[in-house]
């Protein structure tokens, strides 16, 4: 949105467990002193919820009362930027941006097919093929023919996220596709190591920033110790992905297989959203939330800069809320 909007406040759309995105919010004003961190949640037992300045629930996203509900609160609240986090709102919110923009409230969310290739893995096997991008060879269940894939492999449902559902097996035989739901797809298993790349791209498709993140150990399909990496053939293909995604926008993920021995990539994943490791990248010097709201005001800002070695280890703490009403759990 060129030109600075009026509204102050963030709002972090099923905030869920999102703490420190939250806390990193609340360290980046709009406007002085007047914005705060408005979160909203399908459960009232968000723990990011509770610590946001302000905690609104929603329906369900999959609810037609989804949208008119997070206007209202956007309205409420004086909101000028959602953040949505989670893959089933990501193409909900592509649908609707139009109508967040009419009120003056900026949704970092890429165009609709954008967000497609971020939910069907199968399609976003094609669209790479086509675009020439480096993959691993992905079938249908329904359509393997015998002999196709050699050697380890995964399988997985194409529209799935969070890691549920995938197999590992050392062969096809082994994996006994005929158990397999007909949704599912079976790649090759890539060589070496996962590197999850953030990106921030702006109104104009422009990359704003760039940072590799090597996962040393995942839990619940979200990294829990990583470390940013400085490799440049991963930072050149993640480049070539943000450049030709069409209408993306917002920070967005890509998930790559990289193998240092033979400089061997492979994109696995888009993730068309703020990704749950985010904060590494932020805590690394790149900034995307003032990055994107700059460029959003039509500022000509440099690439973001960010510093190579720095390790995120995630432990578990708590949020404790007061006079909870316990009767809410029956209802």
């Amino acid at each position: 949105m060129a030109g600075e909007t009026a509204r102050t406040s963030w709002l972090l759309s099923s905030a869920g467990r999102r703490g420190s995105l939250v806390n990193l919010l609340k360290q980046q004003p709009m406007h002085a002193d007047r914005s705060r961190v408005i979160a909203t949640d399908r459960s009232e037992l968000s723990a990011a919820g509770r610590l946001a300045d302000v905690f609104e629930q929603v329906p369900s996203v999959r609810d037609e009362a989804f949208i008119p509900r997070t206007l209202e609160i956007a309205r409420l609240h004086d909101v000028g930027v959602i953040i949505p986090t989670i893959d089933p709102e990501i193409e909900v919110y592509a649908n609707h941006r139009d109508e967040f923009a009419e009120q003056g409230v900026d949704v970092w969310v890429s165009s609709p097919e954008v967000s497609r290739l971020g939910w069907d893995k199968w399609a976003l096997y094609q669209w790479l093929r086509e675009q020439g991008l480096p993959t691993v060879e992905t079938f249908e269940v329904s359509d393997l023919p015998t002999g196709a894939l050699a050697g380890a492999v995964v399988a997985k449902p194409r529209s799935g996220s969070s890691g549920i559902g995938v197999v590992l097996a050392d062969s096809v035989e082994a994996l006994n596709v005929a158990n397999l739901d007909e949704s599912y797809i079976i790649q090759s298993r890539a060589p070496g190591f996962e590197v999850t790349v953030d990106f921030a791209v702006g109104r104009d498709g422009r990359v704003l920033g760039i940072v590799p993140r090597r996962r040393i150990e995942v839990r619940g399909g979200e990294v829990s110790k990583g470390v940013t990496v400085d490799y440049p053939a991963v930072i050149e293909v993640a480049r070539q992905v943000a450049t030709r995604l069409p209408g993306a926008y917002g920070a967005l993920n890509v998930q790559v297989f990289y193998e240092p021995s033979t400089r061997e990539l492979n994109i696995i994943e888009i993730n068309p959203r703020f990704g749950g490791g985010y904060p590494l990248a932020h805590l690394a010097g790149a900034n995307f939330f003032d990055a994107l709201l700059r460029d959003g005001r039509g500022e000509d800002i440099p690439e973001l800069e960010w510093n190579p070695g720095t390790l995120l280890l995630r432990y578990d703490t708590e949020v404790i809320v007061s006079g909870f009403d316990i009767r809410s759990l029956d209802a």
